[in-house]
């Protein structure tokens, strides 16, 4: 009953820290939709995307462990503008989350003589499409 429970109580913790993924992935879509011109950067990079994801992410999460993909890509600025990103174009906005640190079980055990239980180590990445605003 134990083994259930700890198990149960895992996943809780996965599924909060998805959930919050999520969530961050559409706080950041409505950032990139009004702020299209940044560039995509690092964590540690001042005015980028990626900087807004490592500054808006939860809590429940590390920071240092989501990915995020942006598309289309703004490596640099021309003119001050990002060139794929022009009013009314789609955004992709794609975030990944390595989950090995908020895992306290081991990845596959087995619950009594029928039960095996595999945890993910990684979350499924989460997309978001939205359009560039104009600007």
């Amino acid at each position: 009953m134990v083994g259930i429970v700890a198990v149960l109580f895992q996943l809780g913790i996965l599924f909060i820290a998805y959930l919050s993924l999520v969530h961050e992935t559409l706080d950041i879509g409505r950032f990139v939709a009004v702020h299209p011109d940044m560039i995509d950067g690092a964590c540690n990079t001042n005015n980028s995307l990626w900087k807004q994801v490592c500054d808006d992410a939860p809590s429940v999460v590390d920071k240092t462990l989501v990915t995020p993909t942006f598309s289309p890509a703004c490596a640099a600025l021309t003119s001050g503008k990002c060139t794929g990103r022009t009013a009314f174009s789609q955004m992709h906005i794609t975030l990944q989350y390595n989950a090995s640190s908020i895992i306290f079980l081991p990845t596959t055990f087995r619950l009594g003589p029928w039960l095996n239980v595999a945890i993910p180590t990684s979350l499924p990445a989460y997309d978001y499409y939205v359009m560039v605003e104009q600007h």
